[in-house]
């Protein structure tokens, strides 16, 4: 059984976020396969070419070298007016910059979310699906993991519902194993 590193990108900067309690449980629900780290976005800077043309931060830097050293990312994103929080699209603009290959090419990528509104993140997710196949990342296609209600289902930025438990296990050991079909290919 091959290790899977794992990168956690929480597209909300609000500690108590459902989305970044998501992330948690994932990460915590993940089969033994998995080694996850999470990368904390509140230091990376509005994408700006300007920016960029001086050189990267050293959040951007540490950004795309993460995504990179990641057999698989996971992206926990809110949805914000039936769209991409800034956050989340901000952290796959700057990773897609030079050099190339750039970071998300060829990258695998499970997406989830989370909201207090019965619709979850569907229109988020399709968004950001829509935004990493420009960038060519592959996004895992099924299961999907959309999560209406989340105040009903979080407790103390826990996740007690115990069949979203078993829901969100599955969709790890999915992840997992969408991730061992590109190493595979790597070999």
């Amino acid at each position: 059984m091959s290790r899977i590193t794992v990168l956690g990108l929480a597209g909300s900067l609000r500690e108590g976020s459902f989305n970044r309690a998501l992330l948690r449980a994932a990460i915590e629900l993940a089969d033994e396969r998995i080694e996850a780290e999470v990368f904390d976005l509140r230091d990376m800077p509005f994408y700006n070419r300007d920016v960029e043309d001086r050189g990267d931060p050293e959040p951007v830097t540490a950004l795309k070298e993460a995504v990179r050293s990641a057999d698989l990312v996971v992206i926990a994103t809110p949805e914000y007016n039936q769209s991409l929080p800034a956050v989340t699209k901000n952290a796959v603009d700057w990773a897609s910059r030079p050099p190339k290959p750039q970071a998300w090419d060829g990258k695998p990528v499970a997406i989830l979310g989370t909201s207090p509104g019965r619709l979850g993140t569907v229109s988020s997710q399709r968004t950001l699906r829509e935004t990493l196949s420009a960038v060519n990342a592959y996004v895992m296609p099924r299961p999907r993991f959309i999560l209406g209600g989340a105040a009903e289902v979080f407790e103390d930025g826990r996740l007690v519902d115990e069949s979203t438990r078993e829901r969100l296990r599955s969709f790890m050991s999915a992840a997992a194993d969408w991730a061992e079909r590109f190493m595979e290919d790597r070999t």
